[in-house]
């Protein structure tokens, strides 16, 4: 019961989260299962993608009537994706036959920890990231739109976006990427997706939280069938998460709405730096 209640606490939080940023939360709660509930690392990630499947799936129906999704962007990033996917997954399986090491005399499962201090340099990363873009002075809307400077054919026209003109090459191995996070650490991508739909892609900040949702639900779809056949999930902990991650994303989504461009990215910054603590507290554990 404990536990349950624990899985539904998590779910509810992240809910939040995936409504009011476009994120899917799972940056969150791959490393709350672990470190909170004592869910082995590879359980933790397959249910993490269920729980993300729901959630996003959720958000998304929810933002379904205002015109912000770019469902062209997220067919032709998924191509990638779901390649990404799989190898990510199939890394994840390798890594969980490793076994245990010995640190300090004590042993510690080496997927736990691999995953741990990847997730400690994602989140870093990424928070470095956006507090540096938050601090800008400038226009809040302003779109980097990087992609559209690499020159590799073929292309296609986006016509949403403030660079229309854009690489499916580069695009398609934009998805896979994202698709490899998601196979391995059981992240839907939004916490690396929504900056960099902004930066790279070149959308605004509302619209790139749309369309991420549109993206986290096609991965996690893929990432849930993967890891349902690995046996790396778990269907009473993914129940109360899908129940409170519902719930919570309706509150976020009606929070997004009456936030500007700017308040995202630096409440956002909170949130991935609060994440990023609670690895690096988990991982330090291990090894001292």
């Amino acid at each position: 019961m404990l536990v349950a209640l624990g899985a539904l606490g998590i779910g509810t939080a992240v809910g939040v989260l995936t409504g009011l940023f476009g994120v899917g939360g799972g940056f969150l709660i791959t490393p709350l299962l672990n470190v909170l509930l004592g869910v082995p690392m590879p359980i933790a990630v397959g249910t993490g993608a269920m729980q993300i499947l729901g959630v996003s799936a959720a958000g998304l129906y929810r933002r379904r009537h205002e015109g912000l999704t770019d469902y062209k962007v997220a067919a032709v990033v998924f191509g990638g994706n779901y390649v990404g996917v799989r190898l990510g997954a199939a890394l994840l399986e390798g890594l969980g036959g490793m076994g245990a090491v010995t640190i300090n005399g004590r042993e510690v499962v080496a997927v736990d920890l691999i995953l741990l201090g990847i997730f400690t340099i994602v989140l870093a990363g990424i928070a470095l990231w956006i507090w540096c873009d938050a601090r800008r002075p400038g226009d809040e809307e302003e779109c980097k739109g990087l992609f559209a400077r690499i020159h590799c054919p073929p292309y296609t026209d986006f016509p949403t976006l403030t660079h229309p003109r854009l690489s499916i090459v580069v695009m398609s191995y934009f998805g896979l990427a994202l698709g490899f996070l998601t196979g391995l650490l059981g992240i839907g991508g939004g916490v690396i997706l929504v900056p960099a739909l902004i930066y790279l892609v070149g959308m605004r900040a509302h619209q790139a939280a749309a369309t991420s949702l549109a993206l986290i639900a096609l991965s996690s779809f893929v990432a849930v069938i993967v890891h349902a056949g690995a046996g790396n999930t778990n269907l009473a902990l993914a129940v109360p998460l899908l129940i409170g991650g519902s719930v919570g994303v309706q509150f976020g989504a009606t929070l997004c709405d009456r936030c500007d461009g700017q308040q995202l990215k630096r409440s956002f910054v909170l949130v991935v730096v609060g994440a990023l603590l609670i690895v690096l507290g988990k991982l330090i554990g291990l090894v001292m």
